[in-house]
């Protein structure tokens, strides 16, 4: 694109954006950390550790995303630039199921909240969610795949770059599997696994974990590999999981594993967690998203073709 508007000042107003994000998640980490200890001064049970650990785990990786990406798109770099289209395409699918499970799930959280907040509790997180997980990250994503800004980037960055390997939309399936990852390894602090009806804890819960997460990684760098074969692990494991996740869903106790977890609350105990699992909608819920993520995965066939090594592929816009 030879002739384009230069969107440097863009670059850096979205930059310091990602940063203040970046401060906010640390000010959450030093906030939950604070009210925890807060909690046990004053005699209140605190979340469980494997909560304080996780959560800390999740947004210190958060904060360094925002850093980085931030101080890269201030200083026009083409890495920062496809980061913050793949990361914010994630975030805003993540943020549309979540409305979606939401819906679903409102009546339930209703019934523990007093009726004359019901309505309002259910507005203001609906408006929350919407505003976290749609507004900000399709603003971001809009700006970000702008063909001028792409543009702008490569003008002042001509070095190639680790993104500049594979197309947006298998950059986007290799965070994904890395997140998986160290979500999975994150899990270990909780250490519960439900499988078919039986809830399993310790060890066996950490053999578990620990092949998942090395199965999420290695998965991760076949996609950055470009590896026809890591597509089709990933297509089987689709519908392994599709019959695992059905009979598992159909034969846990719920209430159960999360009292194993350490969240049984008398509000979680109310909601009937099993119950809602089981409820045709839910089932719908779920069966949407598994259809949906299975349609963008054999999308994405093409770019998995036997080709010779690339050291640079054009940009490509994420499917929608």
């Amino acid at each position: 694109m030879t002739d384009f508007k230069d969107r440097t000042a863009g670059l850096i107003v979205f930059g310091a954006v990602q940063i203040l994000f970046g401060i906010g998640a640390l000010c959450f980490i030093f906030s939950f950390a604070a009210a925890s200890e807060l909690q046990s001064r004053q005699g209140i049970p605190p979340p469980p550790r494997a909560a304080i650990v996780t959560n800390i785990v999740m947004y210190a990786i958060l904060a360094c995303y925002f850093f980085s990406a931030g101080i890269g798109s201030i200083r026009r770099r083409r890495w920062a630039r496809a980061l913050s289209v793949v990361v914010s395409a994630l975030w805003l699918a993540l943020g549309i199921m979540s409305i979606i499970f939401l819906g679903v799930l409102m009546p339930h959280i209703k019934q523990i909240l007093p009726p004359s907040q019901g309505s309002l509790m259910f507005a203001i997180i609906f408006c929350t969610l919407a505003i976290i997980y749609v507004v900000i990250p399709g603003v971001l994503f809009l700006f970000y795949r702008s063909a001028h800004v792409k543009a702008t980037v490569d003008a002042h960055d001509q070095k190639i770059r680790w993104t500049d390997r594979v197309p947006l939309p298998v950059l986007a399936l290799v965070l994904l599997m890395a997140f998986s990852a160290v979500a999975t390894l994150a899990a270990l602090g909780y250490n519960v696994v439900p499988l078919f009806g039986t809830i399993l804890t310790g060890a066996s819960a950490t053999i578990v974990l620990i092949a998942f997460a090395g199965l999420f990684g290695f998965l991760a760098v076949q996609f950055y590999r470009l590896k026809r074969s890591a597509w089709w692990t990933l297509v089987l494991l689709q519908f392994i999981g599709l019959l695992t996740g059905i009979a598992t869903v159909s034969m846990t106790d719920f209430d159960k594993m999360y009292e194993q977890m350490g969240f049984m609350t008398p509000q979680v105990r109310a909601m009937n967690l099993t119950h809602i699992y089981r409820e045709p909608v839910v089932w719908f819920a779920m069966g949407v998203v598994w259809v949906a993520f299975l349609a963008w995965i054999i999308s994405l066939r093409t770019y998995f073709d036997a080709t010779p090594p690339r050291t640079r592929v054009d940009d490509v816009p994420s499917p929608s």
